[in-house]
């Protein structure tokens, strides 16, 4: 039976280390660049662009998720 100080700490979902909070930072840049392709920022060549990027770094996050070193205590 494990304690609570051998449990992974994405268990117990209070981990505070960056790998955790990247998805929903990806999600905002999203927003963003949406938002400033509304106000003409920029043209809808960079929109494509960035949210490619921002897809395949979410999606390399997904991939790698299993080597965070906080989670890898128990």
């Amino acid at each position: 039976m494990e304690t609570s100080e051998e449990k992974k700490c994405c268990e117990s979902k209070k981990c505070g280390c960056c790998c955790h909070k990247m998805g929903g930072l990806f999600i905002i840049l999203i927003g963003v660049l949406i938002l400033l392709h509304t106000f003409d920022v920029f043209s809808g060549k960079v929109l494509g662009i960035g949210i490619g990027v921002l897809v395949i770094l979410m999606g390399l996050k997904r991939m790698f998720r299993g080597m965070c070193k906080c989670c890898d205590k128990g």
